[in-house]
């Protein structure tokens, strides 16, 4: 019975093998290189981001760096922010422009997008990411007047968006 067992369990294991793991290998294979050929080129091109001093923006920055892309980084906080920007031209970006603004201030929009088109004399790519994270749920408010600095940076965020258009 062992024999019997062992036979069928190898013969079963390397038939598994041969149908279903070299054809997935061969396909991530496959998927891997199309990406590689597929991804967006951004050397050289103008990309603006709001939120840059910290957290996913920051870590945008660094990529958009990493990828050669001359950047316009926008946040609050300018020691940060400067921090980010010497980082990512470290990183491989010909060109880190750090903005002082808050997408809370629609005045504050225009002026980082018009500062990044006048120093750059272009504007590729916007990347909105900019936001201020509720400390609690939605329902959990007793003055719906603490939920304002989200709301307003995501209608700040929809105009700057519609001001580019």
């Amino acid at each position: 019975m062992n024999k019997f067992v062992n036979g069928v369990v190898s013969i079963t294991s390397l038939l598994t093998i041969l149908v279903f793991f070299l054809p997935y290998r061969l396909l991530m294979s496959l998927v891997s290189s199309a990406k590689a050929l597929l991804e967006e080129n951004v050397r050289g091109r103008v990309i603006l981001i709001t939120g840059a001093s910290s957290g996913v923006g920051e870590h945008v920055a660094y990529e958009y760096a990493r990828r050669g892309a001359r950047l316009a980084l926008v946040a609050r906080r300018q020691g940060q922010l400067q921090q980010v920007g010497d980082v990512c031209e470290m990183s491989g970006s010909p060109e880190a422009v750090c903005i002082v603004g808050d997408v809370a201030n629609i005045q504050d929009c225009k002026r980082f997008v018009d500062a990044t088109v006048t120093h750059f004399g272009q504007l590729d790519h916007l990347v909105t990411n900019a936001g201020v994270t509720p400390l609690c749920l939605f329902e959990d408010y007793d003055d719906i007047t603490k939920a304002s600095p989200a709301m307003v940076i995501t209608h700040q965020t929809n105009e700057l968006t519609s001001f580019l258009k």
